[in-house]
């Protein structure tokens, strides 16, 4: 289920500037005022913090000072719509700086921050909602995001994944709803969504059965602008709470509507509609969020001409309540719906001729449709002074059936009709269906040590895979040792007594870990282990961790992380083919040692280095049956290093480069080649311009090594005289060249103007704005014998919304 969007015509743009020109051309709203409400917490313990000062900064005049009071709380009230800084002075914690906070017109702003206690009685300054934040025990690579960030972003067109792009060790091509990290692939990032593993967090990424697939990535989030109250990325070393990925940990938090105002939102454009409600449930000490958008790509794309793509919808329904149950206990309900559909038929072949009449680009057939679900509940209790008791129940559904086929307009004269053109719709038939029911505890409480964190996982997985081949189909890309009768034979031929397969599997998974920090002198550390039953590889598998932190001064910390990583198989994977069924988890062992030093408070430098070692890595045995094994191994090491101006007197900036050396081989006795996603050398700069309240600009400049990609050779006329003219594509080495190199310029430039209490949102966010090639892909025609390398456009995306 592929399809390619990698350009907007003009008729877009003009469509959304004329109405961002007609909001500009409005009279401008009177004076107006909000208040701000703000909950300060112990990040450690969750309890209110009484006595901070606060102080609330306009852009232009005096600063106000609130003191907080027994519950934590302080309040600003009259306050002019606009934007202000806050800063949070305390002895006992690290000064917390806000730069940006915006009040709108009769309306109330809540925001809840947590402060660091300050062990080393130094003044130490956290920013939040920039690149780098100081966490203890957490790898110095660790970055966290907030609202703001997230959906201004340059590049990222509100996405919460092409967000995170200039994230040092991470990398983004922008043209994919992914990331990779360090050398490894999208689907080796952990993401967990309100501390729930999801991996299903895009729309439009490849279906169960197909050969051919989206570079672990989707088209879009399932999560539309503003849903995401905060994104912490952490490239390794994360804590024995968490689960084994290769490449990062990327925790997600959906917004908490607003307890004390309502808001409404309403988006539009030519693909569909979004609407919201951020506010009161109704009930005392209750709050909902609620967002709901359908959109239809296949009328905006006949619109500006690109009626060969075909046509995919999607839907996205996102509600989450929270309820405060007196003072130490809080209740919070979340849903997901995100159902998705894609049809590309005889008419989308034909029209993937406009470049050239008669040459047809692609001539894929597909029907796919999908259901996407996550249901959980989440309560929290505060026990006695500082113990925490966190409890989460989940059910979680992914189903999809897809078919797909080819059409040959090649083999009839041009002009002849459509029904008439001879084609082969269901070749390929699959079905998937992940349900699972889950449940996970989690309790920290300070001891004579220090603080000790445990918690258990419980989920019963029921999985229905099913993949079925209608007859022989002929493939004509493949690898040299892809089983084949003849070895003289050009090409493969998927038969159906090696594709179809059905599995079926239900089984309960188990989890316990528990982590114990403790101080000793300027140092802090961390030890923790984790135990998981995996009943589906039939493994007991031990996961050791370690942390520590040392404070060489009161601008700099030394971090070492060190721990093991279980990567479980992909679902698919074990369904692809009945030998696969016992797959082994793959084991990565990582060590990082990382220093953060501020230059000045609004300044930092870090660097980190790590090593990885990979073993018992999923490799393909053979293309042809879809055989698997744990034979691969590999390693990756290299160094992540940034320099950050935070956000201060109306402009940020950052720069970051990355070296990385990733290699894998499939056999014990094999050679190593390059892994997949590995560029050797990737740097970005960027920054933010807030102009004023209303405007502000944002760019980001990046340049990567050059993907990795196959030796090839073409052969021609490969079916014999008598048949189809075609050719065909065999790979006769892995990742022994490189694409160019990539480069982009991505910038954003974001307005938002207020008429009484209607606020008008837009933005331009124009990705490759230079319009580069950046090639990282192919793809092989059989039928003119060309390997044509994707190359990418300049991407214009422009958004409107209107909030009241």
């Amino acid at each position: 289920m592929l399809f390619r969007f990698t350009r907007l015509k003009c008729a877009v743009c003009t469509h959304f500037f004329a109405m961002v020109l007609l909001a500009l051309a409005a009279p401008p709203s009177l004076a107006a005022t909000g208040k701000l409400l703000l909950k300060l917490r112990d990040a450690t313990t969750q309890r209110p913090i009484e006595n901070s000062q606060v102080t609330l900064a306009p852009r232009e005049g005096q600063p106000q000072i609130a003191i907080a009071n027994t519950l934590g709380e302080a309040a600003f009230e009259g306050l002019p719509a606009g934007l202000y800084s806050l800063e949070v002075q305390d002895p006992r914690y690290q000064t917390l700086r806000l730069p940006i906070v915006r009040i709108t017109h009769n309306k109330t702003t809540p925001i809840t921050l947590p402060l660091i206690a300050n062990k080393n009685s130094i003044e130490e300054v956290l920013v939040v909602g920039t690149a780098i934040i100081g966490d203890n025990l957490k790898s110095a690579g660790t970055s966290q995001m907030n609202r703001e960030a997230l959906r201004s972003a340059a590049g990222s067109g509100s996405d919460v994944l092409r967000a995170l792009d200039g994230l040092p060790g991470l990398f983004s091509d922008g043209e994919y709803s992914s990331y990779s990290v360090r050398g490894n692939g999208p689907r080796d990032n952990l993401i967990t969504v309100d501390g729930i593993p999801f991996a299903n967090v895009v729309h439009f990424s490849d279906s169960f059965g197909e050969q051919e697939e989206i570079e672990g990535g989707g088209r879009y989030s399932i999560f539309a602008p503003n849903i995401i109250n905060s994104a912490k990325f952490q490239p390794g070393g994360w804590s024995s709470a968490y689960g084994g990925r290769a490449g990062s940990l990327l925790e997600l938090e959906v917004a908490q509507g607003n307890p004390e105002t309502a808001s409404y939102t309403t988006r539009l454009d030519l693909a569909g509609v979004e609407v919201g409600y951020d506010g009161p449930m109704g009930i005392d000490g209750s709050s909902i969020l609620f967002s709901a958008r359908q959109l239809n790509f296949g009328r905006l794309f006949e619109t500006i001409g690109m009626e060969d793509v075909g046509t995919p919808k999607l839907t996205d329904i996102i509600v989450k309540t929270h309820s405060q149950l007196g003072d130490d206990d809080s209740l919070n309900f979340l849903i997901i719906h995100a159902p998705e559909e894609y049809q590309r038929d005889i008419d989308n072949v034909l029209a993937s001729d406009e470049d050239d009449p008669g040459n047809y680009e692609d001539v894929e057939i597909v029907d796919s449709e999908s259901n996407n679900t996550l249901l959980a509940a989440t309560w929290s209790r505060l026990v006695g002074s500082t113990a925490e008791l966190t409890s989460q129940v989940y059910y979680r559904n992914y189903a999809e059936n897809s078919t797909s086929g080819e059409a040959y307009p090649d083999l009839v004269p041009e002009g002849t009709a459509a029904s008439e053109i001879p084609q082969r719709a269901n070749i390929i038939t699959s079905h998937r269906d992940e349900t699972e029911l889950g449940f996970r505890l989690d309790f920290a409480t300070d001891n004579a040590l220090g603080r000790l964190t445990t918690g258990a996982r419980v989920s019963q997985l029921d999985l229905d895979f099913g993949l079925s081949l209608d007859d022989n189909w002929i493939r004509y890309s493949f690898d040299q040792n892809d089983y084949r009768p003849d070895p003289n034979q050009q090409y493969i031929e998927l038969t159906p007594e090696a594709v179809d397969n059905l599995y079926q599997n239900k089984a309960t998974q188990y989890a316990l870990y528990a982590d114990q920090e403790w101080r000793w002198g300027s140092v802090d550390w961390r030890a923790g282990a984790r135990f998981d039953k995996d009943n589906f590889s039939d493994q007991n598998l031990w996961s050791p961790r370690l942390a520590s932190t040392w404070h060489a001064g009161a601008k700099t910390r030394v971090t070492m992380t060190a721990g093991r990583y279980y990567q479980a198989p992909r679902f698919s994977d074990r369904a692809s083919d009945a030998s696969n069924s016992h797959l082994e988890n793959e084991i990565v062992d990582q060590v990082s040692l990382g220093l953060q030093y501020n230059l000045n408070e609004n300044m930092d430098v870090f660097i980190e280095t790590y090593y990885q070692d990979l073993s018992k890595l999923i490799t393909t045995q053979d293309g042809v049956n879809q055989t698997l094994a744990n034979t691969g191994q590999g390693e990756s090491y290299g160094v992540d290093t940034a320099i950050s101006r935070h956000f201060s007197k109306g402009w940020s900036a950052s720069f970051t480069y990355s070296y990385n050396h990733a290699q894998v081989k499939d056999q014990a006795d094999a050679d190593f080649y390059d892994a997949d996603f590995s560029r050797p050398h990737a740097a970005s700069i960027g920054g933010v311009w807030e102009i004023n309240s209303r405007w502000k600009l944002s760019g980001r400049w990046k340049w990567a090594s050059g993907k990795a990609t196959d030796s090839f050779i073409i052969h021609e006329n490969v079916l014999g005289d008598g048949n189809p003219y075609r050719y065909s594509k065999e790979i006769t080495a892995t990742n022994t060249e490189r694409y160019d190199s990539f480069n982009a310029l991505n910038f954003r430039v974001d307005y938002q103007r207020a008429f009484g209490r209607l606020n008008v949102i837009a933005f331009l966010d124009v990705i490759n704005a230079l319009g580069a090639e950046n090639p990282s892909s192919s793809e092989f025609n059989e039928r003119t014998g060309k390997d044509v390398i994707e190359a990418g456009e300049s991407i214009p995306l422009i958004g409107l919304r209107f909030t009241w």
